[in-house]
């Protein structure tokens, strides 16, 4: 095999790609692994879209004021061959979220289970 500019090219492309899809996927950049809170409130908006579900939850905070928590879990695809599809959790309901914190005080959350109105608890996994 002849090594071309070509080839040389093509390899530092794949490279490059690969590195950052791989940053893009840290959860220790983002998320807190040995901290974990529990919120409760409404889901205000849900973004079922790669590349990973978001839920937008409004919580009263201590002194009575609304924050919106933007909690994430893995992509569409692996939540559908979970059973999850884009109502399973819908905008208005209000839920209990445990989640593993988001880094510099941002009120972000990686889902580790949900309680949804009726009292069922969806665990999630990576």
């Amino acid at each position: 095999m002849t090594i071309t500019p070509r080839r040389v090219l093509c390899a530092l492309i794949a490279c490059l790609v690969s590195a950052a899809a791989a940053a893009h996927h840290s959860f220790a950049a983002e998320f807190l692994g040995d901290q974990t809170l529990k919120i409760e409130g409404t889901v205000r908006e849900v973004w079922f879209k790669n590349p990973h579900v978001r839920y937008y939850i409004e919580v009263r905070n201590d002194d009575g004021d609304a924050e919106t928590w933007d909690v994430r879990t893995s992509s569409p695809t692996i939540l559908v061959r979970r059973g999850w599809n884009p109502e399973t959790i819908s905008e208005g309901d209000k839920v209990i979220v445990e989640g593993y914190l988001g880094r510099d005080g941002r009120k972000l959350l990686s889902l580790i289970a949900i309680e949804l109105p009726d009292g069922t608890v969806l665990q999630h996994s990576y």
